[in-house]
């Protein structure tokens, strides 16, 4: 360590220190989420449930498509609303589980909704869902095209309103 001296005397001076290199040591290296007790966080924590949705387009309607395993078909409910479909369900944790000690908790539980606009042109009176593996399909039918065609112009009918 370098000594460091005063003008007006010959005896070395101390620097100024924020306290003992050890707690500076201790400082850096703090790590907040040490000091957390992850058991009772994640028993605190609402339980958050988010399925993955693929959304596709055919010739004829919309499909989506989502895997929810233990997601029994009372538990869920799908709405229209201004243009909007919402998907909206609920898992439910498994019975066994209440009073046991657990070594591993991945799967989530808990209610979950999805909301998904679409374009136009679909027949919301016309939509259907299945629930069968765990995999939840909604069909959302387009309107078909308005066809094209010939108004045929008839002989001698005048049209009403004009001369």
């Amino acid at each position: 360590m370098a000594r460091i001296w005063h003008r007006n005397t010959s005896s070395p001076v101390r620097p100024k220190t924020w306290g003992s290199l050890a707690a500076i040591r201790k400082l850096m290296n703090w790590d907040p989420f040490l000091d957390l007790d992850v058991a009772k966080v994640a028993r605190e924590a609402e339980p958050v449930f988010t399925p993955a949705f693929d959304i596709l387009e055919t010739s004829r309607c919309y499909a989506f498509q989502a895997d929810l395993p233990g997601v029994r078909q009372e538990n869920l409910e799908i709405t229209w609303d201004a243009g909007r479909i919402t998907i909206s369900g609920v898992r439910e944790p498994d019975p066994m589980g209440e009073g046991a000690d657990y070594y591993a908790l991945e799967r989530t539980f808990g209610s979950f909704t999805r909301s998904f606009g679409l374009p136009g042109g679909v027949a919301p009176d016309r939509t259907s869902a299945t629930l069968k593996d765990g995999v939840l399909t909604v069909l959302v039918p387009k309107d078909p095209p308005e066809r094209t065609g010939r108004v045929p112009v008839q002989d001698g009918v005048p049209v009403q309103g004009r001369a």
